[in-house]
Formats: structure tokens, sequence, C-alpha cells
């Protein structure tokens, strides 16, 4: 489902391989290839296109295959804070969640930038994961691994102050590189406050030579020295 003025727009279905970015779901009876092929729908999106918004139904299974989608909270004060991202190869795990136990979904979703999405329609992926252990297996790598993730960002906002959540949200962002193309506006929404508490706060960690920040972008010169703010 989309909201708002953009749009995304549905691509034409690609049988063979179905999902090569989800190798696990290739390990499927015959019956179950086609029906899956036959089923799933792939739609584009432009940046920041919203496709969830809280209180929706889900209706089917949100595999990424290109860009990421940004699941979000929107605070008592209209605060936007980022839950996770989902990225190539991976599956929105609350969306699993809503689908099999017809929930509404408890957050918003937007792409973020230009983004690849196969759906497979919840009926379907609900045969399949009845019938397939590959289905199974995939569902609750997803479950168990983003879970984690989730408790480690609790457990984060809870106990650790703003300047090692920068931190910390810096690191994972890298991925291990040393430059990241993101703005302090963008860092503020991702963390649930405004631009200039996190302009403070990367000014500060400029100071001790740990980052260093220029017009869109943060350059990690310190990546042990950021970790270490963060335990």
């Amino acid at each position: 489902m989309l909201h708002g003025s953009q749009t995304a727009y549905d691509r034409p279905m690609i049988r063979a391989p179905t999902l090569p970015l989800f190798p696990s779901l290739s390990d499927l009876s015959a019956a179950s290839s086609d029906l899956l092929a036959a089923s799933v729908r792939r739609i584009a999106c432009a940046d920041r296109t919203p496709l969830i918004a809280c209180g929706d139904m889900v209706t089917g299974a949100y595999l990424v295959e290109r860009g990421a989608l940004r699941v979000y909270y929107i605070s008592a004060e209209g605060r936007e804070g980022t839950l996770y991202w989902v990225e190539p190869g991976q599956s929105c795990i609350l969306a699993l969640n809503c689908m099999f136990s017809r929930l509404a979904y408890p957050a918003w979703v937007e792409s973020e930038g230009h983004t690849e999405v196969a759906i497979v329609p919840g009926d379907i992926y609900r045969r399949l994961f009845a019938a397939e252990a590959a289905i199974q297996g995939f569902t609750f790598n997803a479950l168990s691994s983003r879970l984690f993730e989730l408790m480690s960002l609790i457990e984060e906002t809870a106990s650790q102050g703003l300047e090692a959540r920068v931190a910390a949200f810096l690191l994972r962002r890298s991925k291990g590189e040393a430059e990241i193309a993101i703005t302090q506006e963008q860092i503020a929404r991702h963390l649930s406050t405004s631009r200039e508490v996190i302009s403070r706060v990367l000014r500060g960690l400029a100071a001790r030579r740990l980052l260093e920040t220029t017009q869109g972008r943060i350059t990690l010169l310190d990546s042990s020295g950021l970790r270490l703010l963060t335990k």
C-alpha cells in the first residue's frame, strides 16, 4: 500500500530466478517455485515514498531487492525515530508478523533512496510457509536476527546518552567505510531529536578529532574512539 503524493510503479515480473537475492527461497518444490513466480509483484519507489502507515493492514511479505526500507515511529511530540532498515536480501519482520497475525502495522515505512521491493501476497506466503521448510527457515531467521537488533536498540535508547547514540548510529550506517553521506537533519530524524542538538553533538565529536563534518557528509576519523563511547 502506498501513501502520500509519491507513488511506486509496477515492474514487469521476472520469473527466473524469481528472487535472486534470496537464495534460501530458491530451495522450493517445482510447484511452489511456480506459485511464487506467478504471484510475486515488484514495485520501484523514489526516495522517501511512503509505503505503509501505522494502522494499515499488511497484505504481503516485503522483500527488498534494491535500496532500503526505513521502518520508523513517530513520538507524541511528532518526532520521527528509526526502528530499523530493511536492506537488499532482507524482509520486513513487522510486516511478516502482521501478515501472519492479521494485526494492524504498528509503525510507518518509507523507501530510502531508489528502492525496489518484491511483494509476495499474504495468502500465497502463508501457503508456502505451511508447505516449505525453506520458507519456514527464512522467516524464523529473519525474525530472530531482527529481534536481537531491536533489543539492542531498546537497550541503547534506554541506557545511553545522545552522544553515545550518535556514535553508535554513525558506526552502524558507515558499514565499515570512513565516509557517510548524511545530513544533520537526517541524523536528527533517525534519532528522534532536533538538528540543533545533533549539530552540537557533532561539534563536540569533531573537536576531539573523532570525526569531521562537511556539507551533507561525515568522515569517521577514529572509529575505535567512537566505539568506546558506546560502551
